[in-house]
């Protein structure tokens, strides 16, 4: 920057501090915005990522206010914003643009760069009347320009600026500008302008933040409420579970919130949210320009639209849901005493209040809450009796012979219990158990939570291979044979020497197949759950096995012999049995027979053949020759062959037809 224009700054700001002051909200939003009776009221934490605000504004007659909130917030309030005035109507809601800065220097003849030097933003005002003092002279004037004076002797010579001017007598006056210079901006309009982009630029150097302005029609003195939802952190649940040396656990849920608002929460009322909303994003905030297509000038002729040559098609979305089935509780097994009982963890000051709606429970902290921006709080929200049973869960899928330590819990809060990390402890001085993963537990259902292996037991796994049974039936011409596959796995456990054990067994389910086991407790929508109970150093075997049927309608009439053959093998019924051998000979006597007449057909026609071949020679020869009589010779005796051929495929036709016909007769009297 020159030594000149350096020097001119400060009168700069003298011109430019006032107007900062005035214009950064109107009147009306700027009381509002630092009035001690706007806050933050109430906030809801989605487990979905969102956080629903209530503020709460005192407002008088016909007002307005305004509230600061951070960009990444504007494009959901813009969605979500709600007024609630009991005395009155909204009139409008107004914020800056996503870029103010731009906005509204282009309507300005000057720029963020001319605010920076006097000089340059007198250069930029040319046209408009000031009046400027510098060195103990005034000029008044339209602005005809400013120029930078030639270098005086030395080379330390300040380059000073020339401010011209025409007077209103129509003299040009010319005024050094110097560090003393003072300007006044005689033009109303463009003095406003320049407070204003003062203002504006001011903010845009901090761009993090929008003013949103509300604007109210009514009547007295009330309160406002705005509700609106911005994104926010997922609140986390983590439980501790302790066990009891009873059928009872003890469940502690604490709430793990973040403060992201971009404010701070002073005695803000927190409800806690679990269910699992849509959450959708939009930005709104953004400027979308529709597209022109741009088309060129046509002399007298018009181009043609152009052709439709693809074939609309709908779009069509699927979702899948899955379904969860719930179990049943059980009770827990007392844990021999070897220590006095610690002291009892300490129960919250005062529990959520929860309530159960259709799509999520909701749990309200029972006192306000105090958190600064960007802090964390965790809080007790529930503290809870549950019945509950020590259970050993063995999984074969997991590939290990040891089961795992699991406590089923029912959900008796009345609430659901939203989903979360659950620490246990064990009772009599064992301390830390080990860690769980508890999901959504809806009221008056159990789930069981696994937290350790036990190494204690071992259960062994021996799967047996398949094996097949056949039954059949002979009915009104048709074998229906039914083949059984059953395939049986059985579980030998070994029980805990020092104490007893309720195992519980997950065998996976097989889809088309049918389960029996003297052991099934329940069922699941993967598993069946086989239960034992074993006393201390108790063994135990457990069969569980799958069946599937498959029935096979063979009409006998149309069965070949080797798929008689094959059902007389399979089935154990000796009397079925012995008539499907019955109809395999027959069978085969019906084959044997067209077997016959396929030959004597063959050898007719080998006949024929012959025959031809001897009318073609005795033609070829004189008739009372020595050759021709030999060929007439062989022709009478081809003659009689096939008369005793004909005779030959007559009977056995005959006979096949009689076969066929007593091989239908049997199949009917089956």
């Amino acid at each position: 920057m020159r030594t000149g224009e350096a020097g001119v700054l400060a009168g700069l700001s003298k011109v430019l501090i006032g107007a900062c002051a005035v214009i950064a909200l109107p009147v009306g939003l700027a009381l509002a915005q630092d009035d001690a009776r706007q806050r933050i009221e109430a906030v809801t934490l989605s487990s979905g990522g969102l956080a629903e605000i209530r503020r709460s504004v005192r407002v008088d007659g016909a007002a307005g206010f305004g509230f600061d909130v951070p960009l990444d917030q504007v494009d959901d309030i813009l969605k979500s914003l709600i007024v609630r005035d009991p005395a009155g109507g909204v009139a409008s809601m107004s914020l800056d643009g996503l870029s103010p800065v731009e906005e509204t220097f282009r309507r300005l003849p000057f720029s963020p760069d001319d605010m920076n030097a006097l000089p340059r933003l007198l250069a930029a005002l040319q046209g408009i009347a000031v009046r400027a003092s510098s060195g103990g002279r005034t000029v008044e004037g339209t602005v005809l320009g400013v120029e930078t004076a030639q270098p005086g002797e030395g080379a330390d010579a300040a380059r000073e600026p020339l401010l011209s001017v025409m007077t209103a007598e129509g003299r040009i006056a010319v005024l050094r500008l110097r560090a003393d210079t003072e300007l006044d901006i005689l033009d109303p309009a463009m003095r406003d302008s320049l407070r204003e982009a003062a203002a504006v630029s001011g903010r845009g150097r901090t761009d993090g933040t929008r003013t949103v302005a509300i604007a109210l029609e009514g009547d007295g003195q009330r309160d406002v409420f705005l509700d609106y939802v911005v994104p926010a952190p997922v609140w986390k649940t983590a439980y501790r579970l302790m066990l009891g040396s009873a059928e009872e656990a003890r469940l502690q849920a604490w709430a793990v919130i973040e403060n992201a608002t971009g404010e701070d929460w002073g005695g803000v009322a927190v409800t806690l949210s679990s269910g699992a909303p849509v959450t959708l994003a939009q930005r709104l905030h953004q400027r979308y320009w529709h597209e022109r297509p741009e088309i060129p000038v046509m002399a007298q002729t018009a181009e043609p639209p152009r052709p439709d040559r693809f074939r609309g098609v709908a779009a069509e979305e699927v979702e899948l849901f899955s379904d969860q089935a719930a179990s049943l509780g059980r009770k827990m097994v007392a844990a021999p005493q070897a220590a006095p009982a610690p002291v009892s963890p300490s129960a919250p000051a005062a529990q959520a209040v929860a309530a159960e709606g259709e799509a999520a429970a909701v749990y309200r902290l029972p006192a306000p809450v105090d958190l600064p921006a960007g802090r964390t709080l965790s809080v007790p929200f529930i503290d809870a009796t549950l019945t509950a049973e020590r259970i050993s869960l063995f999984q074969p899928e997991r590939g290990d012979v040891h089961p795992i330590s699991a406590i089923r819990i029912e959900n008796t809060t009345g609430a659901s219990l939203p989903a979360g990390i659950v620490t246990v402890y064990a009772p009599d001085g064992e301390g830390y158990a080990g860690d769980a993963q508890l999901q959504g537990l809806p009221p008056d259902e159990s789930r069981m939570v696994s937290f350790a292996a036990d190494r204690k037991v071992e259960v062994t796994t021996e799967a047996g291979r398949d094996e097949i049974l056949y039954r059949a039936s002979l009915a009104e011409g048709v074998l229906r044979a039914t083949s059984i596959t059953r395939a049986t796995t059985t579980y030998t456990i070994h029980g805990a020497e020092d104490a007893p054990r309720t195992i519980m067994i997950e065998h996976p389910r097989r889809p088309g197949w049918r389960f029996s086991s003297p052991a099934l407790d329940e069922e699941t929508p993967t598993h069946h759950r086989l239960r034992a109970e074993l006393e201390a150093g108790g063994t135990a075997r457990i069969a569980a096995t799958f069946e599937r049927t498959e029935t096979e309608s063979i009409g006998l009439v149309e069965a070949d012999t080797d798929t008689l053959v094959f059902w007389s093998g399979q089935i154990d019924d000796q009397q079925t049995a012995g008539k499907l051998t019955d109809l395999a000979e027959r069978r085969r006597e019906i084959a044997r027979a067209e077997t016959q007449v396929a030959e004597i057909g063959r050898e007719v026609e080998q006949a024929s053949e012959n025959q031809a071949r001897i009318r073609e020679n005795l033609a070829a020869v004189p008739g009372d020759s020595g050759l021709g009589q030999r060929y007439v010779s062989m022709l009478e005796d081809e003659e009689n062959r096939i008369a005793e051929l004909g005779e030959r495929r007559r009977q056995a036709e005959q006979r096949l037809s009689e076969l066929r016909a007593d091989f239908a007769a049997f199949v009917r009297e089956l």
